[in-house]
């Protein structure tokens, strides 16, 4: 039996994206799935027993088919390029094998809608990430955000906003702007410091801080339209969407990106593909023969 065993550790979509980096990797590089992908190392910063295995709590474990697996391109640093790039129809065999939401993290989901009222056809999820992820890119600030709603509401008069953030500020601003915006209660935000939420969060409660914000993203990736930041939280949402369709992200100081900035984008996709070939392994993960 080969298990490939997952020792990356960061906030719960960092986990998520450094999982599937060493699963597509294996994939890429042995032609086969691995035997078992063990995440018990994973998820420390949520966990209140470090020696504990939180996995199952957000993942549900399903039988490994294979789905018509193909090679695929996937790495971390993903997160900061343009997500029309990605190949959704190569990635969503492996999303659906090794990251299908557990029970707990579906019946939040249902809460959500329920609660909320959510009518995804009708709904522009706006995901704003900032606090101490501007030490990894460039942040949007407040009105860049608020001015592509209000292009979308022109266009869109009926659209209803559901806000997903952790600044408590960019919250404020947007509620004011559009008072009948909605936002998770569950999910915890803080004001803008460099730090994020589940540090600011007591040990004990931060495993199901963890499912709840997976919830929230699987409910904002549903949204007939999504304003977006750059960053894990982001390409999980548009990864759990299936598409690019409807998504509004924000990359390195704009909206779109020109067919020449898109052509130089693919072309160090295919750099970080060759150079996975030359390496064939990376941080973050390690295969162990049972």
């Amino acid at each position: 039996m080969t298990t490939l065993k997952i020792t990356h550790n960061a906030g719960i979509l960092s986990c998520y994206s450094k999982r599937l980096e060493g699963i597509v990797w294996f994939f890429n590089a042995y032609k086969y799935l691995p035997d078992r992908v063990d995440s018990s190392e994973q998820f420390s910063l949520y966990k209140s027993n470090p020696s504990e295995d939180i996995t199952s709590l957000y993942i549900k474990e399903i039988p490994k088919e294979h789905r018509n697996i193909r090679p695929v391109v996937f790495y971390n640093d993903m997160q900061f390029l343009d997500y029309r790039g990605i190949d959704f129809a190569r990635l969503d065999p492996f999303i659906a094998l090794y990251f299908t939401p557990s029970d707990h993290v579906a019946s939040i989901v249902s809460l959500y809608e329920k609660k909320y009222a959510i009518e995804y056809k009708n709904t522009c999820a706006v995901f704003y990430r900032g606090n101490d992820k501007s030490t990894e890119t460039t942040i949007a600030s407040y009105e860049s955000f608020i001015s592509q709603a209000r292009k979308i509401k022109e266009q869109f008069s009926d659209v209803l906003f559901l806000v997903q953030t952790d600044e408590t500020e960019f919250l404020e601003l947007f509620e004011k702007e559009f008072p009948g915006a909605v936002h998770f209660e569950e999910v915890p935000h803080i004001r803008k410091q460099q730090s994020t939420v589940h540090d600011e969060l007591p040990l004990e409660e931060r495993a199901e801080f963890g499912a709840r914000f997976l919830a929230a993203t699987l409910v904002l990736s549903k949204c007939e339209h999504l304003i977006t930041h750059s960053g894990n939280c982001g390409l999980w949402a548009v990864l759990y969407r299936g598409n690019s369709n409807g998504v509004y992200q924000w990359l390195n100081g704009s909206w779109g990106r020109s067919w020449i900035e898109r052509l130089y984008l693919w072309i160090k996709i295919q750099y970080k593909k060759t150079l996975r070939k030359i390496i064939k392994g990376n941080i973050g993960w390690k295969v162990v023969a049972e």
